[in-house]
């Protein structure tokens, strides 16, 4: 078989704006979550390519190698499925924070899906590598439902979890006027909070949160609900309380706290877009703007 020199991917990034988790022992295809979030235009970048060295596997993000265990996790379950014994390097490039809820280990695991199946040769369909990614996902305990929303893009809602193919995902409609500007503190484990004692409430609060969201699906409804399971479920951070305090006082089409991480989103129009951003920056955010992706991740060669 002749291989391609390298494989690229492209998946977009993946707010969280509220959740509901579904767990189901031994199953991961039928494990994922409920919720609502936005696929950023920002993301992750992938080229996979061989190694010189057979069955190694190195990974490295932004430039610096690193075990970066989710794209590895694809990466095996990829090269066992094709029976093919040969090295892998993983390079990753994000402009997204790491951790701070906005989806890049799912993100991370779709492209590396993409361009791996294409590096190898993997006859498989998007569905199942979106699955792969799924289970990587879910197994490294980075993600639920992120894989769900990356493969549909926009502003969607999963009202039935699973893994791609065994969910069900609606979209809201949202102008090209929306922009999404992200002010991140820093890191949250997801695990420390998906395993604590609170996880039954936060789970009722985040069933009733998309309920009210498929009741009325706007963009305005998706961040007032995601505020209200954002201050019901206690998650708030002091800085991110502080950046909604300085936020509450523009004419925004909202705010809130992105699941889960020490990270604050705003959605403006461009006319508020400067304040926000400063806003943000007064209180000592790290600054991302972007819009809202409607394409799903991508393979690019």
């Amino acid at each position: 078989m002749k291989f391609l020199e390298c494989s690229e991917a492209f998946s977009p990034g993946g707010l969280s704006g509220f959740f509901r988790t579904h767990i189901v022992e031994g199953d991961y295809l039928k494990s994922g979550a409920w919720g609502a979030g936005l696929a950023l235009d920002r993301g992750v970048f992938v080229r996979v390519r061989f190694a010189k060295e057979p069955g190694v596997i190195k990974t490295f993000l932004n430039g610096f190698s690193g075990d970066y265990f989710v794209a590895k996790t694809v990466v095996k379950e990829i090269l066992k499925r094709s029976d093919i014994n040969r090295g892998i390097i993983i390079e990753q490039v994000t402009d997204l924070p790491i951790g701070g809820g906005l989806g890049t280990s799912g993100a991370s695991a779709l492209a590396t899906a993409l361009a791996t199946a294409k590096l190898v040769g993997y006859k498989a369909s998007y569905m199942e590598l979106a699955r792969i990614a799924h289970i990587a996902d879910i197994v490294n305990g980075t993600g639920l439902g992120t894989v769900s929303g990356l493969v549909v893009g926009g502003a969607v809602m999963v009202v039935s979890p699973g893994a791609p193919g065994y969910d069900r995902v609606d979209r809201i409609l949202v102008g090209s006027n929306v922009k999404v500007v992200v002010g991140f503190f820093g890191p949250i484990n997801k695990r420390d909070v998906i395993s604590s004692d609170k996880i039954s409430e936060i789970d009722k609060l985040g069933e009733v949160a998309l309920e009210e969201l498929v009741r009325e699906p706007t963009i305005e409804n998706f961040v007032r609900v995601s505020r209200w399971f954002a201050e019901e479920s206690g998650l708030i951070t002091k800085n991110v309380r502080k950046a909604l305090e300085k936020i509450d006082k523009l004419d925004v089409i909202g705010a809130s706290m992105a699941m889960i991480g020490d990270t604050v989103y705003v959605l403006t129009d461009n006319d508020l877009l400067e304040d926000v951003v400063s806003g943000l920056r007064d209180v000592g955010a790290k600054v991302y703007v972007s819009s809202i992706a409607w394409t799903p991740a991508y393979l690019i060669r």
